[in-house]
This record gives C-alpha cells, sequence and structure tokens, in this order.
C-alpha cells in the first residue's frame, strides 16, 4: 500500500520516471534471488573458456590514448582493471579520417531513453562530438516504453529508411538497446546485412534480475506515468528484460544473430554509483557486489563475443549525463563520463578487430 501511495504520489506531482524507479527499489524488503527454478543449468568461468575474446589491452590503449592531455579523469580512473588483463597494447590504430571513410555510426537507446528530451538521451552529446570528428552518425530512436519485437521491427524501418551507403554500419547499442538489436539481426536479414559489427554499452544480454522484481509495480506505475514524448508501454518491455526471458532466447537465436558481438561492462566502484541508483545496487549486491545497478558484470558480456573493457560507471552515467537533464536533482548522479572518448575508442579497436587483427 506504501509504494502504491508512493507510485499515486509521484504520478500527481509529475517527479520523473527514472527517479520514481529509483524510490519504488525501496519498496521491496525481501533478499534478491536469482530465479533457479526458470533458467537452464549455468556456470561461471572465464571469458576465454566461454569462447569471448579479451581485448581489454587494446581498448585501454586506444581510450587512454584519447583521453591523454583532457581535463578530467584519467585513463585508470575511467577504466576498471579487473584480472587477467594483458599488457599494454601499442600497437597504431587506423586513423580517424580513415574510420570515418570506413564505417557509419550507429546509435541505439535502451529503454525509457525515448521519454528524455533529445539532449538528454544515452549518447546524444557523444553523437555530436563523433559528428565534429567527421563521423556520419545516425541515432536510431526506438520507442521508450516499447518491446523488444516492436523496437527491432522499428529499428529495420529506420534502417531501411538510411541513404544509401557502401559504409556497413557500427552499432552502438545501450541497455535494452541491445536485445533490440540483436533481434532486429535475426528479424531483418536486410537491416543485418548492413551491419558491421554491433558493439553493446552495459547491454542487457541476459537480463536483469530486477526486472522480475519490479515488473508488477511497473505494470502498475511506469508503464503508463506520463514522462516526456513516450506513449504508454504495455509492460512487455520490462517483462522482455527478464533474466528467464533473455536467456531462453538468447538460447533459441544466438546462431542466427550473424554479427560480430562486443561488449564494453558498466562496473563501478562503491564511489561511482549515483545515489538514484544506490538502492537496486545495494539490491544486486546480494547476488554480486559486481553490478552496474541494473546488470551483474557477467550480464552484460556476449558469449561468444568480444570484451572490450569494464568501465568505472553505473548503468545510467556510461550513457547519460542525468544531472544536466534534470539539474534539480544534480546531487542524485555521478556521472562525470567521458562518453565520446568511450565510443571512440571503441570504433578503433573493432575497425582494427574487423580487418585480422592478430
Amino acid at each position: 500500500m506504501v509504494c502504491r501511495a508512493l507510485a499515486s504520489t509521484c504520478r500527481r506531482r509529475g517527479a520523473p520516471a527514472l527517479l520514481l524507479a529509483a524510490m519504488l527499489a525501496g519498496c521491496a524488503t525481501a533478499p534478491l534471488r536469482p530465479e533457479a527454478d526458470r533458467l537452464p543449468p549455468l556456470v561461471t568461468t572465464t571469458v576465454e573458456q566461454a569462447a569471448v575474446r579479451d581485448l581489454r589491452a587494446g581498448y585501454r590503449a586506444a581510450l587512454c590514448a584519447q583521453l591523454a592531455g583532457v581535463p578530467g579523469r584519467t585513463c585508470d580512473q575511467v577504466l576498471t582493471r579487473m584480472g587477467g588483463e594483458a599488457a599494454p597494447d601499442a600497437r597504431p590504430f587506423p586513423a580517424t579520417a580513415e574510420l570515418a571513410r570506413r564505417y557509419r555510426i550507429a546509435i541505439v537507446p535502451g529503454i525509457l531513453a525515448g521519454c528524455l528530451a533529445a539532449d538528454d538521451r544515452p549518447y546524444a552529446a557523444a553523437a555530436k562530438e563523433l559528428r565534429a570528428r567527421g563521423f556520419e552518425v545516425d541515432y536510431l530512436p526506438t520507442a521508450g516504453r516499447g518491446s523488444v519485437a516492436a523496437n527491432a521491427d522499428q529499428l529495420a524501418r529506420e534502417i531501411a529508411a538510411l541513404p544509401e551507403d557502401p559504409r556497413p554500419l557500427l552499432v552502438f547499442a545501450y541497455s535494452k538497446g541491445l536485445p533490440d538489436v540483436l533481434a532486429l539481426a535475426v528479424r531483418s536479414p536486410a537491416a543485418r546485412s548492413r551491419i558491421a559489427a554491433v558493439i553493446g554499452v552495459a547491454g542487457a544480454v541476459n537480463g536483469s534480475l530486477l526486472a522480475e522484481r519490479y515488473e508488477e509495480i511497473y505494470r502498475a506505475t511506469l508503464r503508463s506515468l506520463p514522462f516526456g514524448p513516450c506513449e504508454a508501454g504495455t509492460g512487455e518491455e520490462l517483462h522482455d528484460l527478464r533474466r528467464d526471458v533473455r536467456v531462453a532466447w538468447w538460447r533459441a537465436h544466438w546462431k542466427q544473430i550473424g554479427l560480430p558481438l562486443y561488449s564494453i561492462v558498466a562496473l563501478p566502484d562503491h564511489d561511482r554509483v549515483s545515489p538514484s541508483l544506490a538502492p537496486m545496487h545495494a539490491q544486486l549486491e546480494d547476488v554480486d557486489p559486481r553490478n552496474d545497478g541494473q546488470l551483474l558484470w557477467t550480464d552484460a558480456v556476449a558469449a561468444p563475443g568480444a570484451l572490450l573493457g569494464y568501465v568505472n560507471a553505473d548503468h545510467w552515467a556510461i550513457a547519460m549525463r542525468l544531472s544536466l537533464a534534470f539539474p534539480v536533482l544534480a546531487s542524485a548522479f555521478v556521472d562525470d563520463v567521458p562518453r565520446a572518448a568511450l565510443l571512440a575508442a571503441a570504433i578503433e579497436v573493432v575497425a582494427r578487430d574487423l580487418q585480422g587483427d592478430p
């Protein structure tokens, strides 16, 4: 009853839906447990044994070069160094002008992103910086409350409407945007043929344990809560992010994706977790302290695929500067992240890898 009253109050006062989600996190008190009765047998293993190629050394080298001489956080402060990372990679990367001649860049946002103002959406500012460097960047919007299937079909139409161009797309897919893009690859061979690779950024490959916990209250509140230009959802948009749903989809379709997959994982230190995400981060800590406030670190890596790196940022900060979107709530976010540099470094590493880097 308290949670429903809170939702009703926030609905009347027009609280941002993202903040309402964070407040409602305090309504769940039972320990968070994996849905073992719905999942097939899973194991924990190293990236090598899981057929994930480790490209962290190259990504660190590329990102450090991007950040050299730039005021703000250093490369080692931006990237979390986990065990087993190879020595620094000193091999050269293709020049920016060459990369811009070789590829177009596309950005696909996540759930509720379409509800924000255009300038506040995931990687909107980074897209402008990449364009200033000479890249052709296509922002492919999806319905903020659209299901995976509906958004995949929308993306197929958007890609079909792009100008004829011999350059294939490097697609950055954030959060739920990754399941949307993976479904696109399976459902639309024509769209898939225009994509060179998909880079998931905090991508919900295996979904989130939180989706099951909050599905009922989401359907009762956020599904229809007024939020920017978003139309009301059906609730399927969050159902699609349940861990059992995503794992079942992956088992059924991963061989049909037919595209190189790369993963950038959000993995914040405790002091880099936004206060607004701290309750959900704490709930996931019941299962694994290595989480971004929405996803466990292992659930954001596509396997088979390639791992680019772990970014010291939470699930929202890796993509958006919400402190600027909601200045009155700025203290609720820790989000000073060099997003354009994260994407530019990924473009360099992925392009070199696609060319057959030994």
